[in-house]
Order: structure tokens, then C-alpha cells, then sequence
């Protein structure tokens, strides 16, 4: 039996109350919620309080194995799992993923993420950061839109405030590659992405809202990505000092997904530089509110992956372009 839902939360239509956050979660026994890149870090922290909360859970795994010790972990805990392969950097495996899936969805997470060590490429040809980090996520919203009943939480990172994309190269082939700058560009991308995404869904009658949150400066394998053992371990206890841990970045993902909250609130941790602290509302930059930056990007997911709002359940002709 779903249970009823307030009805006199702040200005988000979908339905969510006002309440504090932190591990436990008000009850969600009624809501099936998608995480991508459950399998470790952040997204897995987020599955596993929603799981203690009783939500079904619909988790997309590139690695069978892990996703089924995931779903194993989680069922532990109580949760209904269903596990599914999906790899956002290879859009026909997104496209397999959206196609198998059969029912509504209450709470999407696009938390999955990647940073390399040197310029890669997807199956797609897209630079990987930006395919994983945000075309990836940007078709599979799309090609499920028609099963999402409740919100969208994209996270985001306080890397979107150095991001500038150039969308004569977004894929850096003819301009330098850096981690740091494919990474903000990447982020960024996902902070107008949600200011695009809220707008077409604003004009339609579906009470989706969309909302964006930050972990701070999380340990996860995020910090492992420089490709030299002793530098990687150098960056994860540097992170340990000033950061926080995975299950404390967390929290801003978790109070997106299941406050009443204003459209697009951008929540991170309260504390020095955003890196830890309790989550509170905090500001994007300058450009990732610029409703025509946003604009700019939402044409460039619909180039690159040939996927638009409202393609669920339609079948794509042709290839995306690169």
C-alpha cells in the first residue's frame, strides 16, 4: 500500500516533505529509487540508506560481479534489488539498459562518475569525463523519462566553479587535456544540464523535479586517479585530513533526494570551502545559472547522443554525432 505523501511541501511538485536529513531516511517503502555508480562510494552510501529505508532499488553496474555483491550487500539490508549492466560510456549499452527497464521510477540519482589519468575515449569517441559524467547520464534521462515519477538529483561537484566549456572541442582533441579541466568541464556541463532539464520539465504536466547536490571533498576512488600508486595514496590521506568520508558525502545527495525543496537547489557541505559539514544550500556559479549556457548544452547532449526528453520507449535512428 503506498503511503500518503504531504501535500504542503515547499515549491518542488513532487511531493516530497520537509524533513531533516541524515542516515535514516523517512520511510520509502513505497518509492523505487536508481542510482548509478552504486557499486562503490557515494552512490553506494546513497543505496544503502535508501535501502534501510526501505526503497526498491534498481542498480545499473558496468561489472556483473560487483553489481551483484552490491545487491547482495543491499539485500542485507532489506532492500528489493534489481541489477541491471550498463556501461554510460557506451551509449548502446544505455540504450540496451533504458530499453529493459519496466517500471516507474520515484528517485533517479545520477551520481555515477570517472576522472582519468590520461585522455581516454568512450565506444562513442566522446572524451571519456564528459561521456561518463555527463552524456552518459544525459541519454539515459532521457530514453527512461517516460518512468520517472517523482525527482531527479544530479550531483554535481564545487569543480563546476573553474569549468569552461568549449563547444568548438568539448571532446579536447585539439586543445590541452587535463585532468582537472575535463573533470570542471564535465561538472559544469551537469550543473546547466539541470537548469535545461528543469525548465522542459517545468513546461509539461509531470511533477518530476529536479534537484543538484555536491559531496564535498568525499573520499572515494575518485582521489585514485593520477596513475601513480604512491600519488594516489598521497591525494586519498590528504583527503582524509580535510575531507570527509563517503557516507558523510552523502548526506547533500540524500537531502535532495527526499526534501520538499525549491527547484534546482544546489546543496553541499556547510563547512570551510565546501570540502565537509552538514548540507545546506549553496550557490553555483555564475555561468552555471546562465539560462543560455544552458541551453548551449542541453544541444550539445541532444548532438552528441541522439537522445532528447521524451524518447522513452522510441526507438533511436542513427548514430550520435561526435
Amino acid at each position: 500500500m503506498a503511503r500518503s505523501r504531504p501535500t504542503d511541501s515547499p515549491t518542488d511538485r513532487s511531493g516530497f516533505p520537509s524533513v531533516p536529513t541524515g542516515l535514516e531516511l523517512p520511510d520509502q517503502s513505497a518509492r523505487t529509487w536508481l542510482v548509478t555508480g552504486a557499486t562503490q562510494g557515494i552512490g553506494l552510501e546513497v543505496a544503502r540508506a535508501a535501502a534501510r529505508a526501505g526503497a526498491r532499488l534498481v542498480i545499473p553496474a558496468r561489472d556483473a560481479e560487483r553489481g551483484q555483491a552490491v545487491s547482495e550487500d543491499l539485500r542485507r539490508l532489506g532492500a528489493d534489488v534489481l541489477v541491471g549492466r550498463m556501461d554510460l560510456a557506451d551509449l548502446d549499452s544505455v540504450r540496451a539498459f533504458a530499453a529493459g527497464l519496466d517500471e516507474p521510477i520515484d528517485v533517479l540519482v545520477n551520481n555515477a562518475g570517472t576522472v582519468t589519468p590520461r585522455r581516454r575515449e568512450t565506444t562513442d569517441g566522446f572524451e571519456m569525463i564528459l561521456g561518463t559524467n555527463f552524456l552518459g547520464p544525459f541519454a539515459l534521462t532521457n530514453l527512461i523519462s517516460g518512468h520517472l515519477r517523482g525527482r531527479v538529483v544530479i550531483v554535481g561537484s564545487g569543480a563546476h566553479h573553474s569549468g569552461r566549456v568549449d563547444a568548438a572541442d568539448p571532446h579536447f582533441r585539439h586543445r590541452r587535456w587535463s585532468i582537472a579541466a575535463a573533470y570542471a568541464q564535465s561538472k559544469l556541463c551537469d550543473m546547466l544540464w539541470a537548469r535545461a532539464l528543469h525548465e522542459r520539465l517545468a513546461a509539461q504536466p509531470t511533477t518530476v523535479g529536479v534537484q543538484l547536490a555536491h559531496p564535498g571533498w568525499a573520499v572515494t576512488n575518485l582521489q585514485n586517479a593520477t596513475g601513480v600508486p604512491v600519488l594516489d595514496r598521497a591525494v586519498s590521506g590528504a583527503c582524509r585530513m580535510i575531507g570527509q568520508s563517503a557516507a558523510e558525502g552523502c548526506l547533500p545527495v540524500l537531502e535532495a533526494a527526499v526534501t520538499g525543496l525549491p527547484p534546482l537547489t544546489y546543496l553541499g557541505p556547510d563547512g570551510f570551502r565546501q570540502w565537509r559539514g552538514k548540507p545546506e544550500p549553496q550557490q553555483a556559479s555564475a555561468l552555471a545559472r546562465d539560462d543560455t549556457a544552458a541551453e548551449a548544452i542541453w544541444d550539445l547532449g541532444v548532438r552528441a547522443t541522439g537522445t532528447d526528453l521524451g524518447m522513452a520507449d522510441q526507438q533511436i535512428h542513427g548514430r550520435p554525432s561526435r
